[in-house]
C-alpha cells in the first residue's frame, strides 16, 4: 500500500526526523530490513522501483514525491540480499537515506555529515600549550577556544574549510583543510615581532566572542609589565589591581573578593589547593612569576567543576617547560634572587622546568617592622611532562615553599606549603577529552610560644593535609554546545592546633578527618547569535570525624572517641548572556556555593601566619553564599567598558567571641559564633588594550555587613574588610621596542577597626573597654608607584641570544604614610596610649632579569 496523501507523508517524515534516535524501537520493520530476497529491478524511476520492491517484499514506504522527482536507478540484480542492502543500492548517489518508523520505511534526505577537527595549540618556540587560543572557521561563523590544557575540538559539516587560529601576542595563522573524516591538527603559533605597529590584534566578529568569557585571564605578558614592591613581579599583587578584588592593608597577599573573607577563595596551583599563598606575612606571594603560564579568575559565574569556596576561584597554571631547546633564566632585586632551567626530555615529546627563588632580606639587610632582617623564605617549582602518543600525555608538578621568620627576641615562626600533582590527559575521540588528576597538598605552621627563657620555649603546630583524586570529562558536541562533567574526592587531615610533639597535651585542639566529594555537570549552549546559556549543578557531600580529647573512663584511662556528621548540598549555577549587537554583552548570573572549611583567625591581626583551618562539624554548620550579579560590557576596537552590580547573602559566617584565644584553647569551636553577612556593590571599569598607550581605570563602591548573636550586642556591624570606595589606575607607555614606563595608583577608604574607649583594673591589670564593633576606621589609603623597563637582546652564538630586562622604579612616590595597624600600649594611669604603626615609605629600587 502506498501513501499519497500529502499530510500523511509529511507527518511520517516529521516522525522520522524527531524519532530518528529511537528507530531501534520498531523491531518488525528492522527485522524485515535484515531479511534476504532474490529479484531483479529494471532501470526506472526510484518511485516506480519502490512500488516493485513493495510488491516483492510487502514493505511499505513513506516519502515526499518532490524529493524523488527526476531520480532513477540502473538495472539491479539481487540474489539472497538483505532488504537494507537493496535499498542502499537503489538510493546510492541520491543523497537520500531510509529508516523504519512505525509500520513504514521512511525515505528522506540523509543528515549532513559532520566531522571533527581536534588537537592542541602550542607555542612554536617552546611547545608550551596556549590556554584560551581561538580556532575559527570564518565562513561558517563558528569557533572555539582551547581549554586549560591547550586542547580544542570543533565539529563542522564535511567539505573544504579554512581555519583561522589566533592568540593574543602571537602571529595569526590560516590553514586550509579538506574535511572528509575526523582530523587531528596540532598547531603551533609564533610570537609576534616586538614592533609596536604590528602587535595590535583586532577582535573577530565570529564566535567565540571574547566578551562572552566568564573569567578574567592574566597572561605572563601582563604579569611581567607590572612590578610591585622592590621590583618583585607578584601574582597576588597583580590580582589585587583587578576590579572587585582588594587587600585590606599594604603588604598583604590576602584577597577579599566581592564581600567575601580571605579564606573564601579557592586558590589552585596546577589543581592543588594552596592554603596560605603568602611569604613574609603577605609581602610576597608564593607564586614565582618565572613559572606562571596563565591565571584565570572566576568571580561572577563559577563553573560547576569548581567548588568548596564561596567568593572566587583562582587557577594558576605552571608553565610546562620548553620541549625544543634548553634555556636558563633568572633575576635579582632587593627582595629576592631567582634562577630557572628548562628544556626537552625528549625533543618535542617531553619537557621539564625547575625554578628556585630565595629572599635577599638577610643580604641587603632590609628592615621591616614585622620581622627582622634575618628572616628568609625560599620556594622550589618543578614540572615535567611527556606525550605517550597522540592521545595520551602525563604531567607531574611539584611546589615546595618555606618561611623562617625571626623576631627581635629570637622567636621563630616557620610555615610552608607542599603541593604535588600528577595528571593524565586522554583523548577518547575527536569530541571527548579526559583529565585525571591525583593531588597532594600539605600546609603546616610552627610558632614559638612565649616563655621566660629560651630553654622553656614551646611550639604550637597547625596544619592541613589533603589527598585528592578527580576526573573531568569534556564533550564537544558542537561549536555552540559544550558539556563538562566529572567527579572528585578529597581526604582532609586537620591539625587545628596542638603543642609540637605533645599529642596528649590537655590544651590541644581536637583533630579532624574529613572526606569531601562532589559530582558535577555543566553545559555551555549558544541558543542563538544573541543568546548564550551557561548552567551547571554540583552535588557536594562532606563527612567529618572529630576526635574527642580529654575523655577518660572511671579508671582514668583515656577514651578514644570520635564524633561524625555528614552534609549533602546541591549547588546550582546559571549565567544568561544577551548580545544586543556586536561588541556588547548583558549578563545575569546566579551562584549558590557551599564551603565546608573555615579559617580561624583573630580578625584584628592584619599580619599573621597563624591560620588554623577547621571543618564543618556537629557544632559548625557549612557556610553558604548566594550571589546574583548583573553586568554590561561594551568592547569597541581597542577599548573595553564594563559595569556590573552584585548582591551576596552569606550564612553561617563565623566570628570569634570577644577575648577568645586561638592558641591552647580546646574549646575554640564553641567560641566561634555563627551569623550571616550581606554584601552589595557596583563596579565600573574602562580600559584600553591597543596601541602604545594602554591602561585601566576602575572604581568600586561596595558595602559588607555582618551580624552575630553575642557580638556588638547582636546588632548589625560593618565587616573588618568593608571598604566602601576604591579607585585603581594603571597605565603603560611603550616608547619603542625596548623602553616602556608603567604607573599604578590606588585609593581606598580606610578599613574598619575597634578601639578601646577606656580601661578598668582587674588584679592589677588594665583591661580595655571597647567601643561598638568596627565603629572606627584607619585613615584612607592611597599610593602611587612608578617604574620603567628596558629590554635588549645580545647575540651569543649562532642563532642564540641572551635577553636582558633592566628595571627601575619608585614605590610610594610621594611617601604616603599608610597605617599597618594600631599598637595598643598598656597605660600607666587611667588612659591608654595607642600608636599607629605605618607601612612602607618611599622606596626606590632597581632589578635585573635575563634569559639565555
Amino acid at each position: 500500500m502506498f501513501y499519497t496523501e500529502t499530510r500523511k507523508r509529511y507527518f511520517i517524515l516529521f516522525l522520522y526526523l524527531t524519532l530518528f534516535p529511537f528507530t531501534a524501537l520498531f523491531p518488525q520493520q528492522s527485522a524485515k530490513l535484515r531479511r534476504s530476497y532474490t529479484f531483479n529491478l529494471p532501470a526506472d524511476s526510484i518511485t516506480a522501483t519502490l512500488r516493485r520492491v513493495t510488491a516483492h517484499t510487502g514493505a511499505t514506504f513513506a516519502y515526499d514525491p518532490e524529493q524523488l522527482r527526476n531520480k532513477s536507478n540502473p538495472d539491479l540484480h539481487f540474489v539472497q540480499v538483505p532488504l537494507e542492502e537493496i535499498l542502499g543500492k537503489i538510493l546510492s548517489g541520491t543523497g537520500l537515506g531510509f529508516s523504519p518508523v512505525a509500520r513504514d520505511i521512511v525515505i528522506a534526505p540523509e543528515p549532513e555529515k559532520t566531522w571533527s577537527i581536534h588537537g592542541h595549540i602550542r607555542d612554536a618556540a617552546s611547545g608550551e600549550e596556549l590556554i584560551g587560543a581561538i580556532v575559527q572557521i570564518p565562513a561558517l561563523g563558528v569557533g572555539i577556544s582551547t581549554n586549560q590544557y591547550g586542547f580544542y575540538s570543533i565539529s563542522v559539516p564535511q567539505g573544504v574549510h579554512e581555519l583561522f587560529i589566533s592568540y593574543s601576542g602571537y602571529q595569526a595563522q590560516r590553514r586550509r583543510i579538506t574535511l572528509d573524516r575526523n582530523l587531528q591538527e596540532e598547531i603551533e603559533l609564533s610570537l609576534q615581532p616586538r614592533i609596536l605597529e604590528e602587535v595590535v590584534i583586532r577582535k573577530s566578529s565570529v564566535s567565540p566572542n571574547p566578551i562572552l568569557m566568564n573569567e578574567q585571564n592574566v597572561t605572563v605578558k601582563q604579569l611581567s609589565s607590572v612590578a610591585y614592591y622592590a621590583g618583585e613581579t607578584d601574582v597576588m599583587k597583580r590580582l589585587q589591581m583587578q576590579n572587585g578584588i582588594r587587600s585590606i592593608t599594604e603588604g598583604s597577599s590576602s584577597l577579599f573578593v566581592r564581600g567575601g573573607n580571605s579564606d573564601q577563595n579557592l586558590i589552585l596551583l596546577d589543581e592543588a589547593i594552596v592554603y596560605n599563598p603568602s611569604h613574609l606575612y603577605g609581602l610576597i606571594s608564593v607564586f614565582n612569576s618565572d613559572v606562571v603560564n596563565n591565571i584565570q579568575v572566576y568571580r561572577d559565574y563559577m563553573p560547576a567543576n569548581f567548588g568548596g569556596r564561596l567568593s572566587s576561584v583562582i587557577v594558576n597554571r605552571m608553565t610546562e617547560g620548553n620541549n625544543k631547546e634548553y634555556h636558563v633564566s633568572g633575576g635579582i632585586n632587593p627582595m629576592s634572587v631567582r634562577v630557572a632551567a628548562e628544556g626537552p626530555i625528549v625533543k618535542e615529546k617531553g619537557s621539564f622546568i625547575a625554578a628556585y627563588r630565595r629572599s635577599m632580606l638577610d643580604v641587603f639587610r632590609n628592615k621591616f617592622k614585622l620581622f627582622n632582617p634575618n628572616s628568609v623564605y625560599y620556594d622550589i617549582n618543578a614540572k615535567a611532562n611527556y606525550r605517550l602518543d597522540s592521545e595520551n600525555a602525563v604531567f607531574y608538578s611539584l611546589y615546595l615553599g618555606k618561611d623562617n621568620l625571626r623576631s627581635e627576641n629570637s622567636y621563630i615562626n616557620t610555615w610552608g606549603n607542599l603541593t604535588s600533582t600528577f595528571r593524565w590527559n586522554h583523548i577518547f575521540n575527536s569530541r571527548v577529552f579526559l583529565n585525571v588528576s591525583a593531588i597532594y597538598s600539605d600546609y603546616s605552621n610552627l610558632l614559638d610560644l612565649n616563655a621566660d627563657t629560651l630553654s622553656e620555649k614551646s611550639q604550637w603546630r597547625t596544619g592541613i593535609k589533603d589527598l585528592t583524586l578527580k576526573a573531568d570529562y569534556t564533550y564537544y558536541r558542537s561549536p555552540t554546545n559544550q558539556i563538562k562533567f566529572g567527579l572528585s574526592g578529597i581526604y582532609h587531615r586537620f591539625t587545628p592546633g596542638e603543642m609540637n610533639d605533645k599529642s596528649d597535651f590537655e590544651f590541644n585542639i581536637a583533630r579532624d578527618r574529613s572526606v569531601e566529594t562532589a559530582v558535577y555537570y555543566t553545559q555551555e549552549i549558544g541558543l542563538s547569535k544573541s543568546f548564550e546559556l551557561n548552567y551547571g549543578l554540583r552535588l557536594s557531600y562532606f563527612r567529618n570525624s572529630e576526635t574527642k580529647n580529654n575523655l577518660f573512663d572511671n579508671n582514668g584511662n583515656r577514651i578514644d572517641k570520635k564524633e561524625s556528621v555528614s552534609f549533602l548540598r546541591p549547588e546550582p549555577r546559571i549565567n544568561i548572556s544577551f548580545l544586543p549587537s556586536e561588541g556588547q554583552r548583558v549578563f545575569l548570573t546566579y551562584n549558590l556555593n557551599y564551603q565546608y572549611l573555615q579559617l580561624v583567625q583573630n580578625s584584628v591581626l592584619a599580619f599573621s601566619s597563624l591560620e588554623p583551618w577547621i571543618p564543618a562539624s556537629a557544632s559548625i554548620r557549612p557556610q553558604s553564599a548566594s550571589q546574583v550579579s548583573l553586568g554590561y560590557r561594551y568592547s569597541p576596537d581597542g577599548y573595553d567598558f564594563q559595569f556590573s552590580t552584585y548582591h551576596k547573602y552569606f550564612t553561617n559566617q563565623l566570628e570569634l567571641a570577644g577575648h577568645a584565644q586561638i592558641i591552647r584553647n580546646p574549646a575554640v569551636r564553641q567560641q566561634l559564633l555563627p551569623g550571616y553577612s550581606r554584601a552589595a556593590g557596583l563596579e565600573t571599569e574602562i580600559s584600553r588594550s591597543e596601541g602604545r598607550f594602554t591602561g585601566t581605570v576602575a572604581y568600586t563602591y561596595s558595602r559588607v555587613y555582618r551580624q552575630q548573636a553575642g557580638i556588638n550586642s547582636g546588632a548589625r556591624y560593618i565587616a573588618n574588610y568593608d571598604i566602601p570606595h576604591e579607585l585603581k589606575f594603571n597605565a603603560k607607555m611603550d616608547f619603542n621596542n625596548g623602553l616602556s614606563v608603567q604607573s599604578a595608583f590606588v585609593y581606598s577608604t580606610g578599613r574598619p577597626l575597634t578601639l578601646p574607649v577606656g580601661y578598668y583594673q582587674h588584679d592589677g591589670l588594665n583591661i580595655p573597654i571597647y567601643e561598638g564593633r568596627n565603629t572606627s576606621r584607619f585613615p584612607d589609603f592611597h599610593r602611587l608607584d612608578l617604574s620603567a623597563q628596558y629590554r635588549l637582546q645580545t647575540p651569543i652564538k649562532g642563532k642564540r641570544s641572551m635577553s636582558h630586562v633592566f628595571s627601575a622604579g619608585v614605590y610610594n612616590v610621594y611617601n604616603r604614610k599608610n597605617p599597618l595597624y594600631y599598637r595598643m600600649i598598656a597605660p600607666t594611669a587611667t588612659e591608654g596610649a595607642n600608636t599607629i604603626e605605618y607601612g612602607f615609605g618611599c622606596y626606590p629600587w632597581i632589578a635585573y632579569s635575563f634569559k639565555i
